[in-house]
């Protein structure tokens, strides 16, 4: 189990750094990956108030307020009144927003196919069997 535990630091670094290895500029200035997560969580689930998208990317609720204010600032993201109870404001992804998770999106998923393309083939079936294993077991422990 120790053994595991320390190959896990390692892993996540390793994996990100291998496979995530590219950075996207907006204005000429980086866009962290927090931000995509929470441009992703917006893009599935539609308007949210912030402490539902505080809890979908695990990221503290009061760094997503600079973090949101950012994301306005940039035209990435709005903010609305809530429906139905006027206390909550809700986020809410922009047009701007959703071009650049496209964008995005498009330009990671070439980078990760061309990073996999310099592995053989029976270590890309490998690779993507490991994926799903762990994708499985991770799903079975609790919240």
């Amino acid at each position: 189990m120790n053994k595991m535990v320390d190959d896990l630091y390692l892993f996540f670094p390793l994996f990100r750094r291998k496979l995530f290895k590219h950075k996207k500029n907006l204005k000429q200035k980086k866009i962290p990956h927090s931000y995509y997560h929470i441009l992703k969580v917006l893009k599935k689930s539609g308007e949210l108030p912030m402490s539902e998208i505080s809890r979908s990317v695990y990221i503290s609720k009061s760094n997503m307020t600079s973090i949101i204010d950012k994301l306005v600032e940039d035209g990435l993201v709005e903010r609305l009144p809530n429906k139905n109870d006027r206390r909550i404001i809700d986020i809410s992804l922009t047009d701007k927003g959703n071009d650049l998770l496209r964008n995005w999106r498009k330009h990671s998923n070439n980078e990760i196919k061309m990073n996999l393309s310099l592995l053989s083939n029976e270590d890309l079936e490998k690779f993507y069997e490991s994926v799903e294993n762990i994708k499985n077991i991770l799903l079975k422990i609790g919240e």
